[in-house]
Order: C-alpha cells, then structure tokens, then sequence
C-alpha cells in the first residue's frame, strides 16, 4: 500500500486500496482474490498515524493430506509515519515511528508492514481440518493411511524383500 503524503490533509481522512503486494508476490501463498485494504489517517503537523485494517483469502496446502484450501486472512495494525529532512522509507529507530518521508520522497510504501502481518497471521502448519487423516496411498495390495490410530491399523500383506530385514530386528 503506497501512501502518497501529498495528498494526505491535516486531521482525520479515509484511504481504501486493493493490494496486489507485487515484490512479496513470491514469499506468499497464493490468493485468490486481491488484498483490500482500509486505512485510517490523522495528520498532525509532520507526523500521520495509521490505523490500517486489511483482509483477503489465501490459498495453502494441508500440512497433511496435500490438499489445497482457502484461509481467510484478517488483521488491524497500527503504523506511525513521520516527516524528518533526510529520512525515508522504513524505520530501524526505536522512537516508535514505523516510516519516514521528507520532501524528496512524499510515497511511502507501507507494504512491508503488511506481508509481515500476513506472515503472521497465516498458519505454519496448516490444516484442512483438524481431523485430516493425511495422505492415503495405496498401490500394490498395500495400503498405508497416516493419520490413522494403531488400532485401526489392519494387517497388510508383507512385500516378500523386507523379510530380511525382519529377520535382523529378531
């Protein structure tokens, strides 16, 4: 989301984007429909604060069973953005302040702020439900479910060439 601060009035205003997030393209997931984004503005001399709410839907894949599902993703965060000669872009001080800009440089480009929200709000090991029984395979007369309990394991036919093996754990 690029906030140009020309255009940004003294006291309370309303930005509405719908985000693409081009350059973290290849870090997220996949979504199925474009970030849309809400920013509320309130301008004090050289310093904005932004209450910024966004939300889309985002394609992952079972941690499990491989299958592809959507998560909806919604997330509020706070940004303050000051105005200070010689500074812009992203903020490593500890003043608080999250971006600068200066007269050289009115756009400030708060998407990192947001792909970090998202990384955050996404699941690190996502499921499709929390009952997924993972991935079945079957093939060969043998057929091997994870997910499964032990005790509704049942008893498969052997391929004949770990007999050997068997043998060693004797």
């Amino acid at each position: 989301m690029k906030i140009d601060m020309r255009v940004v009035p003294q006291g309370h205003s309303r930005l509405e984007q719908d985000l693409e997030l081009e350059e973290f393209r290849d870090d997220l997931p996949p979504f199925s429909e474009k970030i849309h984004a809400v920013a509320e503005l309130d301008r004090m001399g050289e310093t904005v604060v932004a209450g910024l709410r966004f939300e889309g839907v985002f394609e992952v894949q079972c941690s499990r069973c491989l299958v592809h599902y959507s998560v909806p993703v919604k997330s509020d965060l706070h940004i303050i953005i000051k105005e200070e000669h010689g500074k812009f872009g992203h903020s490593s001080d500890d003043d608080g302040t999250d971006f600068f800009f200066d007269v050289n440089h009115e756009v400030v480009d708060i998407s990192s702020a947001i792909y970090d929200e998202i990384m955050i709000e996404l699941p690190l090991k996502p499921l499709c439900s929390e009952d997924c029984k993972g991935i079945e395979i079957k093939g060969s007369g043998v057929v091997f479910e994870s997910g499964r309990s032990s005790e509704e394991k049942k008893e498969q036919p052997v391929d004949p060439r770990w007999e050997a093996l068997k043998k060693l754990k004797k």
